[in-house]
């Protein structure tokens, strides 16, 4: 109709107008679905023809290498940080052991004033742990010390804690690595002594004051004594056992206060050691053979 609206001319156009889009779309579509295969392809022959580690490193999942490196990093300071605590450890136990060791100059005691020259030469020296073990009877009374990490040291070797005389080895096991000392709280103990200008026997008695340190008899002293209470005490040396010079304690009572006999106190704590130190000496076995003579 003339005037009116021509719809059909319009129908046309607007179809035509929609259809371009819809090619367009269709041809990205046709272009896209004709990439993805040569895309995959690509990837595929890359990936056959990639070294045999990197194909394995894809097949099972890349890892990234920082993780795996700041991973590394913290182990190698926790290692670093574990050897230094050790070492500080024991550099304590080393200076802990030199300490006790060079404290050992009771051996070199001189009650006339100072300190005498001996050879250091001519003992081996050992620091040993004490074991809390204890003797099957009480009319013993023995020492336990672990030889683990020490040289062989024989039998009579002396035993110290710092600079007075705890006792001597009487057995050592070394299968076990444990040596039983016989210390100067044992009945049995003996050794020759010198106080002042007296010398005699020091016989163990088994028995503590009210602290707990030994009490020891004077014996066979020979005459009447010219030493005093609270005099040191120290080992003669002529028993071939126990060098000259070893400090054993300080004259507790005199004769006649409550016993006959002149009473020594120790000044050590049996029970309460933790470690002590061992010296062998070297030159016994010689001086042995000198003794003896030619044969």
């Amino acid at each position: 109709m003339p005037g009116g609206p021509d719809i059909g001319r319009r129908e046309p156009g607007l179809i035509s107008q929609l259809k371009p889009p819809a090619l367009m779309g269709t041809k990205r579509m046709k272009r896209s679905y004709i990439g993805s295969p040569f895309i995959n392809l690509v990837f595929l022959l890359a990936f056959l023809l990639a070294p045999p580690a990197l194909r394995l490193a894809i097949h099972s999942g890349w890892i990234s290498p920082a993780p795996q490196a700041n991973n590394e990093g913290a182990a190698a300071d926790a290692r670093h940080g574990e050897f230094i605590a050790l070492l500080e450890d024991r550099l304590r136990k080393v200076n802990r052991d030199l300490q006790l060791v060079t404290s050992t100059k009771g051996l070199l005691y001189d009650p006339a004033g100072g300190a005498v020259e001996r050879s250091a030469a001519r003992y081996r020296v050992a620091v040993a742990d004490v074991l809390p073990l204890s003797t099957p009877s009480s009319a013993e009374r023995y020492l336990f010390i672990s030889f683990h990490g020490l040289p062989a040291l024989h039998k009579d070797s002396i035993v110290l804690y710092e600079d007075r005389l705890v006792g001597r080895l009487v057995d050592s096991s070394a299968g076990a690595g444990v040596g039983r000392v016989q210390s100067i709280l044992d009945p049995l103990f003996r050794a020759r002594f010198r106080c002042g200008e007296d010398t005699g026997m020091l016989w163990g008695t088994g028995r503590t004051d009210r602290e707990g340190y030994p009490l020891l008899e004077i014996r066979h002293l020979g005459k009447t004594p010219s030493f005093s209470e609270g005099q040191v005490v120290l080992t003669e040396g002529g028993d071939g056992l126990y060098p000259a010079g070893c400090i054993v304690g300080h004259i507790r009572e005199m004769p006649g206060q409550k016993d006959s006999l002149a009473i020594v106190r120790s000044d050590v704590l049996i029970d309460s050691l933790r470690r002590v130190v061992l010296l062998e000496d070297l030159a016994r076995k010689d001086l042995a053979r000198l003794r003896e003579g030619p044969r």
